[in-house]
């Protein structure tokens, strides 16, 4: 399979995407929470053709720690192969195999970047505190409410990341991993130790779209198909059976490339939480 012939199938799944933004939308003011539930659907479906598949897709419910800690509703979860098919309909999700959580927006605003950094970080902490293991949380979205101007609408997001981790989280495993509005780009979080770059400690930040992006960049590197190598990526690194699949997205050229400020980068030195070590996600 050639690097276009990959991307194309990314690029039909972004107009895919399009199309039920604006058949959903023409139904939020009636039905905002049928229309929020579609929603959903879509990327739950997204997710099940791309992501391997053995990994178990379910929307609504909670995530639930074997130390009785539960989180609030999340929208979509990945689950392990190993998730009992029993416990597949049930809403409260197990915590030892949630490899990844998905919060949807329909149309993404700023407050939902806040309230998803703040869940995010929540929720990575009782999971760690509870099972010793770390997981992938992102925030999905059709559209966004930033502005028709692509570079602008980017550089508001880029800005609303930053400020939003600042206030929120305490230990960059904690972060908020990616963002991708589907007809816009996608943020991804990285993690660096270069002491004579960065200077001491460590410091993180994420790689949005490119600096002089426009609309028409979706379709040279799709937003959906660069989170997805994003996130095979993340994945490997604890499943190493993803390792061949994740490789070859990235190969084809899918993560594509990315831009960020320094104004973005956050330097750690002290980490709050229960955890002193850093899963590095460079």
């Amino acid at each position: 399979m050639s690097q276009s012939e990959l991307t194309s199938y990314f690029q039909q799944a972004t107009m895919e995407m399009q199309l039920e933004y604006e058949r959903i939308r023409a139904r939020t003011i009636e039905d905002p929470g049928t229309a929020g539930d579609e929603g959903e659907e879509n990327w739950a479906n997204l997710l099940r053709k791309w992501l391997p598949g053995d990994i178990q897709i379910t929307t609504k419910g909670r995530v639930l720690c074997a130390d009785g800690t539960a989180t609030n509703q999340v929208d979509v979860v990945a689950l392990s192969p190993l998730y009992p098919h029993g416990m597949l309909g049930k809403k409260m999700h197990l915590a030892s195999e949630v490899l990844a959580v998905f919060e949807c927006k329909t149309t993404l605003r700023g407050s939902h970047i806040d309230q998803t950094m703040e869940s995010a970080s929540r929720t990575k902490e009782a999971i760690y505190r509870a099972h010793r293991k770390e997981i992938l949380y992102g925030l999905v979205a059709h559209s966004h409410s930033f502005g028709e101007d692509a570079v602008k609408a980017a550089e508001k997001i880029s800005r609303k990341i930053t400020s939003s981790g600042l206030a929120h989280v305490e230990h960059p495993n904690n972060l908020l991993d990616f963002i991708c509005v589907a007809d816009l780009g996608s943020w991804v979080a990285r993690a660096e130790m270069d002491e004579d770059y960065y200077g001491p400690g460590m410091v993180t930040y994420y790689s949005g779209p490119p600096a002089r992006h426009s609309r028409f960049d979706v379709n040279r590197t799709p937003p959906i198909g660069r989170m997805i190598t994003y996130a095979l990526r993340r994945l490997s690194h604890h499943y190493p059976k993803y390792q061949g699949l994740s490789g070859y997205f990235g190969m084809a050229g899918l993560e594509g490339g990315g831009s960020w400020s320094s104004e973005h980068l956050r330097r750690w030195e002290d980490f709050g939480g229960t955890r002193d070590h850093v899963s590095l996600f460079t």
